[in-house]
């Protein structure tokens, strides 16, 4: 099982590796905004993905049917059935990705609402197939759902509009 400690220890070397490739060379500005980012990413991982059991239990080989119940395609189908939790989940996504959205922003040279908008886009739509994977392969059950890649998207939107806001009232951290 990788739980929160040793993927906090292999975050770390993997920041230290990445620090003694290329970022070092980076003034103090960048090194913030990045180790913020990395800092951000952690934390996401540690509320949608970890820890990780690998047990690599297939569940094809007790001869049973896959199970997708966990794989939610219809958009918003929670909200719109009425299911317990499904405001507090959309709002929770969307407030996720928000500091994606403003850090993202914030690293890049000429930032770009489109490449922030696909970045983030590309982040949740990574984490959601982990999830899947997990789910099929780990027995996890995470769910795999595209309101989650919906609502995660709009919190990335949402940053990159905050960032533009702070941008010209924060000209020391940003």
């Amino acid at each position: 099982m990788l739980g929160y400690f040793e993927s906090f220890i292999i975050f770390v070397l993997i920041y230290f590796a990445i620090w003694r490739i290329s970022l070092h060379k980076r003034g103090k500005k960048d090194i913030v905004k990045f180790s913020l980012m990395y800092v951000y990413i952690f934390l996401v991982l540690c509320v949608t993905i970890l820890p990780i059991d690998f047990t690599l239990d297939f569940k094809w080989n007790y001869h049973e049917s896959l199970d997708f119940t966990y794989i939610h395609l219809k958009p918003f189908d929670d909200l719109v059935h009425g299911y317990l939790g499904a405001k507090k989940q959309i709002i929770l996504n969307i407030i996720m990705t928000i500091p994606f959205g403003v850090l993202y922003s914030s690293l890049k040279r000429k930032d770009n609402i489109i490449k922030t908008v696909a970045a983030t886009f590309l982040l949740s739509l990574t984490i959601e197939l982990i999830q899947l994977i997990m789910t099929v392969f780990l027995l996890h059950y995470r769910s795999c759902d595209v309101t989650d890649l919906i609502t995660n998207t709009i919190g990335g939107l949402l940053g990159y509009i905050l960032y533009k806001l702070l941008k010209k009232k924060v000209k020391v951290v940003i």
